[in-house]
């Protein structure tokens, strides 16, 4: 391999350490004080760093955002494997996915509140991103319908689109405790069954 190229990989794997070092921190500040309250400049003294070293690794306060929910939705995908990995069971993995979900959701309401409220197509626009973060989730999803569709047969039998379908059901709950303020302490078991009932064959 080419010197050269070795050294730009180098480099953007630093870069990526960097960022998700970053994002860690920043994590904690939109979690505690929300993303409307702090400045560009609040981030960086937190930090330690300069602005400008700051805006080098984010252009803007939005794109630092989309950067935090990129950055949980990985998370979330790595702590979902890991609740699955003890059950071979479908619909065991789909109501870990719903508790997990509603769990990881009501712990950043603060980081969530103002984007989410003052952008009702907030979640619609992060799934047609171009590198789509939560692709490997609706193919894992996918995964799981297929399976259970071996045992209950469902009426949909394209499995990605059931993923996506189960995506926005649950996050319907999320946006309603968003907007109205009421606990998102749904029964997970109770919300996996509202929606396979109208998917039952």
């Amino acid at each position: 391999m080419d010197g050269a190229v070795v050294k730009e990989i180098i480099k953007q794997k630093v870069l990526e350490t960097k960022k998700n070092l970053v994002l860690e921190e920043i994590s904690k500040i939109f979690e505690s004080e929300g993303f409307s309250s702090v400045k560009m400049q609040e981030i960086a003294n937190r930090l330690g760093i300069s602005v400008g070293a700051l805006y080098k690794l984010f252009s803007s306060k939005e794109e630092m955002y989309y950067a935090y929910i990129e950055y949980q939705i990985h998370r979330f995908h790595t702590l979902l494997l890991q609740k699955c990995s003890t059950s071979s069971d479908p619909k065991t993995c789909l109501q870990r996915y719903v508790e997990l979900k509603f769990e990881v959701f009501a712990s950043k309401r603060k980081a969530l509140e103002d984007p989410v409220v003052g952008d009702p197509l907030f979640f619609v626009k992060m799934n047609t991103q171009k590198n789509d973060p939560a692709k490997p989730i609706f193919g894992f999803l996918a995964d799981l319908f297929q399976r259970l569709d071996s045992v209950e047969p469902l009426k949909e039998k394209n499995y990605m689109k059931l993923a996506y379908l189960f995506n926005a059901f649950t996050m319907g709950y999320v946006e309603y405790w968003i907007h109205y303020g009421e606990k998102l302490d749904e029964n997970a078991a109770r919300v996996l069954e509202a929606f396979l009932e109208g998917m039952k064959a």
